[in-house]
């Protein structure tokens, strides 16, 4: 258990040490009337909702790429930021809030904040706090409504899913939703449990949003493609089902390595392809299933 806690506090880090940020584009695209949605090097995922009260910025992508997207930000839109979301607390979604959070008022869940005032240690690599403009001067628990830009946007955390302190938001008239890192659409999830994660309480989490949103809204995860509700209930199952064959394996005495060599999950080969792996999976779940 040692070794695969290490390996996830590692894993964010390797996966950013193989980019090269300077050539990472911006692409966007226009999911509903004022609200585009960024892409950042085809891999993270922010959204921009634009409006006669301003700017608002879900999620802040990288800190190496904070001139792409503004760049972008200044020819689609051409409003400074006046609300920047962190969806939680990686770097990927937090990163930017050094440039994009300057002159802002920056909204997370409590548990965001507190990160990104501490040390913020990973691994061998110790950050240090960021800069003051840079840290969440609004933070709340439960639900925060607001009222912006003619409609109301609808801010909700999901506890202790992919971290501890994701938070989801729902632009109701624009009927778009989205999810930060509660979706990695078409891939394995990345749980961070050392982050307060937890694979179950992440499928709950995603029940919970097949439950209580309509069925033609638009909903955009933190990586992958944008999904309509039928898709992210597809996605759904296939997770579930994959605990299913993890928990049957283990409750029939195998050991993750022995589910890794026979490759248990192949018949969701493709969504190992990103991220998180087949093995990477197992290792994520085998502790918390068959009890």
């Amino acid at each position: 258990m040692k070794k695969l806690i290490i390996l996830f506090l590692l894993m964010p880090l390797w996966v950013a040490a193989q980019r090269d940020y300077t050539i990472m584009a911006v692409n966007h695209t226009e999911l509903a009337p004022n609200v585009h949605r960024l892409f950042v090097g085809n891999v993270v995922t922010m959204v921009a909702f634009a409006g006669p009260d301003g700017l608002m910025l879900i999620d802040a992508a990288y800190e190496q790429t904070t001139k792409q997207v503004k760049d972008t930000l200044q020819r689609i839109v051409g409003q400074p930021v006046r609300y920047l979301v962190n969806t939680h607390l990686h770097a990927d979604h937090t990163g930017g809030n050094t440039e994009l959070g300057k002159g802002a008022d920056i909204i997370a869940h409590h548990s965001v904040k507190t990160w990104l005032v501490s040390d913020r240690k990973q691994g061998e690599r110790i950050p240090g706090p960021m800069p003051v403009h840079a840290i969440p001067n609004i933070t709340f628990e439960g639900t925060l409504n607001m009222d912006f830009n003619g409609q109301q946007v609808q801010l909700r955390h999901l506890p202790n899913s992919h971290t501890a302190g994701d938070i989801i938001i729902y632009l109701s008239h624009s009927n778009v939703l989205v999810l930060g890192d509660l979706l990695f659409a078409d891939n394995f999830p990345f749980v961070d449990v050392n982050q307060g994660g937890n694979p179950l309480n992440f499928i709950k989490s995603l029940h919970w949003v097949t439950e209580n949103f309509p069925d033609n809204v638009v909903i955009v995860g933190g990586h992958g493609p944008v999904y309509n509700m039928a898709q992210l209930k597809t996605y759904l199952a296939n997770l579930v089902q994959t605990i299913a064959v993890i928990t049957e394996a283990k409750t029939a005495g195998f050991t993750a390595e022995q589910m890794k060599q026979q490759r248990i999950l192949a018949q969701w080969e493709s969504f190992g392809k990103f991220f998180i792996t087949e093995d990477r999976w197992i290792d994520t779940l085998y502790p918390y299933v068959g009890l």
